[in-house]
């Protein structure tokens, strides 16, 4: 069974312990950013993102700085 758990952050420390408490392998946790970041990966690795060289985002980024001067 999957479930998704919001725990504030007061309450993270007590939570994590009580995971401990459970057998190793009864609980599987992931980051909030694995689905995203495999997503993304996916997405990338089929050629349905667009990309562009890094030279060229830098440059854009640098006239951007530039011109708040």
């Amino acid at each position: 069974m999957t479930m998704k758990l919001t725990i504030k952050d007061e309450y993270l420390e007590q939570f994590e312990q009580m995971l401990k408490t459970l057998p190793k392998d009864a609980v599987e946790v992931k980051k909030s950013l694995d689905e995203e970041i495999k997503k993304r990966s996916l997405e990338y690795r089929s050629g349905k993102m667009e990309t562009e060289p890094f030279g060229t985002g830098l440059d854009e980024i640098r006239e951007r700085l530039l011109s708040k001067l």
